[in-house]
């Protein structure tokens, strides 16, 4: 089983905070899944289309964008790309399985620590110019500590999301 996390230092300095609540809930995320079937990782709670097995995939692209390829820069296909499927890490098929998706996931996170240690400082920007083409204002680079922030917003809701799946999957509850 997945161990959790340590739970962040009450004390710590910003970066370690940071650090520490976003690998809390990724552990989380991750050992919402284990034991869990193929079957039982794409159950879904109408009216979503959303399932375990589509999150996993949603944060593996997640973190695979926010780190390497906006804030390191790298040039790189996303996981899962579809010109046709903007949303296709949700949308997998028949073939796709959780234990790729977690392995992708984990492999992702590997970089995304990577990345976040070879930064120079909180205040280091993204490599590129992120946001919604729409909402002109939310438009520019990102310093690493609003893409962390926003990483372990992104977890924290997942994990929720998370929460009622596996309760619906298999009655499992709890962290």
């Amino acid at each position: 089983m997945t161990e959790l996390a340590p739970l962040p230092e009450v004390t710590a300095d910003e970066l370690t905070t940071l650090t520490q609540f976003l690998d809390y809930f990724r552990s989380v995320l991750l050992r919402k899944v284990d034991g869990l079937s193929d079957e039982q990782a794409r159950v879904k709670i109408p009216p979503s289309g959303m399932d375990l097995l589509g999150l996993i995939r949603h944060l593996a692209l997640v973190e695979q964008f926010w780190f390497t390829q906006a804030f390191a820069g790298v040039d790189e296909q996303d996981l899962w790309s579809d010109p046709d499927d903007e949303d296709r890490d949700f949308h997998h098929t028949a073939e796709d399985t959780l234990e790729v998706a977690v392995r992708a996931l984990e492999s992702e996170i590997v970089r995304s620590r990577l990345v976040v240690a070879g930064a120079a400082s909180l205040d280091q920007l993204t490599a590129i110019d992120v946001g919604p083409v729409s909402v002109p204002e939310r438009r520019g680079p990102r310093s690493l500590r609003w893409v962390l922030v926003h990483m372990v917003e992104e977890y924290a809701r997942h994990c929720g999301h998370a929460d009622l799946f596996r309760e619906v999957a298999d009655g499992s509850v709890g962290d």
